[in-house]
């Protein structure tokens, strides 16, 4: 198995901070915890992407994050 492709949104509230893209082993599914750039975040969302494979993944970082 490929594994899942996201496109992603890392985001600080509502303010969107990074994006990219990833691949993961297994599907992610909404509240999961998640690392990625060395921060840990939550998943709040999962759609599909009009006329692609991939997946717009919306990870909301915790406040510890933050700080960094």
């Amino acid at each position: 198995m490929a594994g899942f492709a996201y496109r992603y949104e890392l985001r600080r509230g509502e303010e969107v901070i990074a994006t990219g893209r990833l691949t993961h082993e297994s599907a992610l599914e909404v509240g999961e915890r998640i690392t990625i750039s060395g921060r840990l975040g939550v998943v709040r969302s999962i759609e599909p992407v009009l006329g692609e494979q991939e997946l717009h993944l919306v990870i909301q970082l915790f406040r510890e994050s933050v700080d960094s």
